[in-house]
């Protein structure tokens, strides 16, 4: 059915819909165009499901806000439920964080209609944030899905090649085509406080091995609210480290992309690539380099940890990425 809807994931969220479900009561939408709301409770413990409820009655939207329950912890189930009751073609996943400026409903819906090849739309956002900015936050601010997705409006597949799943907009018969061939995500992403990530990613690679475009639009424009609990280096360095994990179980994506999957000896080719020096240099930032030099590190080794030792997962995720393109004969 023609229209949009809107999926926010919450886990214990109370104090972060006030605003992000007043950005949507304000949304500027033509008389034209049927939309929806859907709110998915993702076992939350506080009163995030009475909350949203009372809080959207109040806001005096013409728009029914439908609240679903699913207790299977973790984004991407969350997110699956959502897509399952959406009523309409266009999906957009707006985070629990994310305030969306008043044309982003609007445009979303007109340019998925208008560009038929889009498989994912993102835009840009800017942080916002509990208490002052860091000084670092600038530097590492892509590791926080707050940067700009392209330089000019359009198709970014050879370019980004992905979009961050806040503010991303998708299709209802993609996703219906991706279960059809029987896809399942390897990986789990966000679970309570758990920092594993890159469903949004995956999902992306999946659309892309399918021939559908990642595109950019620089009227998607939101806010990304940054609670004091993720502005410090601690929690930073467990971002980097589970989004290094994501890196190495989404290889086989790539690889299939690229038309290039690797063998065991490719893996290990990989682990020594820079030899004896680099090996040296990269210990040597683990002991007394910079906290960026030391997170490099840290990516470096992880690394070599699994090209050496961890074949058989990325050979297991190479067999089920390509078990389901193989059910309509795409590789």
């Amino acid at each position: 059915m023609k229209g949009i809807s809107i999926i926010i994931c919450c886990y214990n969220s109370a104090e972060r819909l006030p605003k992000t479900l007043g950005h949507l009561a304000n949304q500027l939408i033509t008389n034209t165009l049927n939309w929806e709301v859907i709110l998915v409770n993702n076992n939350s413990s506080d009163d995030t499901a009475n909350l949203a409820d009372s809080l959207w009655k109040s806001l005096g939207s013409p728009v029914s806000l439908k609240i679903v329950n699913e207790p299977n912890p973790g984004l991407s189930h969350a997110r699956e439920k959502g897509m399952s009751v959406a009523k309409y073609e266009f999906f957009l996943w707006c985070d629990d964080d994310n305030w969306l400026c008043d044309n982003y409903v609007q445009t979303s819906f007109d340019v998925m209609e208008t560009h038929p090849e889009i498989g994912a739309l993102g835009g840009w956002c800017e942080a916002a944030f509990e208490r002052d900015k860091p000084k670092w936050f600038d530097q590492q601010a892509h590791f926080f899905a707050v940067s700009k997705q392209g330089r000019v409006r359009g198709d970014i597949t050879l370019k980004k090649g992905c979009l961050y799943g806040a503010g991303m907009v998708l299709r209802k018969s993609h996703w219906l085509q991706l279960k059809q061939q029987g896809f399942k995500h390897v990986l789990s992403d966000r679970i309570g406080k758990k920092l594993n990530s890159g469903g949004d990613t995956e999902y992306c690679f999946a659309l892309r091995l399918l021939g559908y475009k990642m595109w950019f639009d620089e009227r998607l424009y939101f806010k990304h609210f940054m609670d004091e609990g993720r502005l410090d280096l601690k929690y930073l360095s467990r971002l980097r480290k589970a989004r290094t994990h994501s890196n190495f179980i989404l290889w086989p994506y790539l690889d299939l992309l690229k038309k290039e999957p690797r063998s065991k000896r490719g893996l290990l080719k990989y682990a020594f690539k820079g030899g004896s020096y680099r090996f040296i240099r990269q210990l040597g930032a683990i002991c007394i380099g910079s906290y960026e030099q030391k997170q490099v590190a840290i990516r470096y080794f992880m690394f070599q940890n699994y090209c050496l030792f961890n074949y058989k997962t990325y050979e297991k995720n190479l067999f089920k990425t390509r078990n389901w393109l193989d059910q309509k004969g795409v590789t």
